[in-house]
């Protein structure tokens, strides 16, 4: 495309990636809140209790389960369940939304981007976000098995589902494709400079705190922050490559120094007058 062309599409397309950006800013807050929720009132079993009845007569199989009280808390918390999944998948959909638009931005200005590196943030996201939902809808099938069955230890060790398998290996896979394409993606729009460096810098590390520890307060930052760009927010303006549609890569405002006066041999010296008599 040609930039007029370019620049019309961006038009048409840029207020959906800004909801998509907003939108998965508040889900991703939704998702981890209440999982950080949920993990509060998870009741921890004994270790010492473990270890006596293993120690009595019998098979330890057959004893009341200690994750019993575990799986009727979860039995209670059906809609945090629900939410905790849905936040999720609207949080990391909309993501690969967003950052799909970011770099179809930033190869039409040029930058060295093949093709098939647009579909890796989007198929990234979408698979997490699918895994997300997974997960949760497969934790409530499991809890509901459990808790219509025995109860017992051998029940819950043995307790699992196609759902939560499918979702873990998912999850990984999604994880670290979607890694992958935050950081192409951030790396070549900040060189086309559609994004200035600080938010460049910004999503790469929200790209490697997916794989290397959870840190989520950064991919909520610059979901937030796509959003404020997108809808031409942004603080000081956007750059000036969404304007002329060309890469033009963004440097910071540098004060330029005034001229200091000249010092040493070669100032000028000022000669004085001789006062009249």
């Amino acid at each position: 495309m040609d930039a007029e062309t370019q620049l019309a599409w961006e038009k048409r397309h840029r207020p959906r990636a800004g909801i998509a950006a907003v939108l998965s800013a508040i889900g991703l807050v939704v998702f981890y809140i209440g999982d950080q929720m949920l993990r509060q009132d998870v009741p921890s079993a004994s270790g010492l209790e473990s270890l006596m009845r293993a120690a009595q007569p019998g098979s330890v199989g057959d004893l009341p389960s200690l994750r019993t009280e575990y799986f009727q808390l979860l039995d209670t918390k059906t809609s945090l369940l629900l939410l905790i999944g849905i936040g999720g998948f609207i949080g990391f959909v909309g993501m690969a939304w967003a950052v799909g638009f970011l770099g179809v931005a930033a190869r039409a200005r040029e930058a060295p981007m093949r093709k098939v590196i647009l579909y890796v943030p989007i198929v990234g996201g979408v698979i997490v976000g699918i895994s997300v939902l997974m997960a949760q809808i497969g934790t409530l099938t499991l809890t509901n098995d459990f808790l219509d069955g025995p109860r017992t230890v051998a029940a819950a060790v043995t307790a699992e589902n196609d759902f939560l398998s499918w979702s873990n290996a998912l999850f990984q896979l999604g994880s670290l494709t979607l890694a992958v394409g935050l950081v192409l993606v951030s790396l070549n729009a900040m060189r086309v400079g559609i994004l200035t460096r600080l938010l460049g810098y910004i999503g790469i590390v929200a790209g490697a705190m997916l794989v290397l520890f959870p840190l989520p307060v950064v991919q909520i930052f610059w979901m937030g922050a796509l959003g404020a760009l997108f809808f031409g927010r942004w603080p000081g303006g956007n750059p000036p490559a969404w304007r002329t549609g060309k890469a033009e890569p963004w440097e910071p405002r540098v004060a330029t120094p005034r001229p200091q006066p000249a010092s040493g041999p070669e100032a000028p010296v000022r000669r004085k007058r001789k006062k009249r008599q």
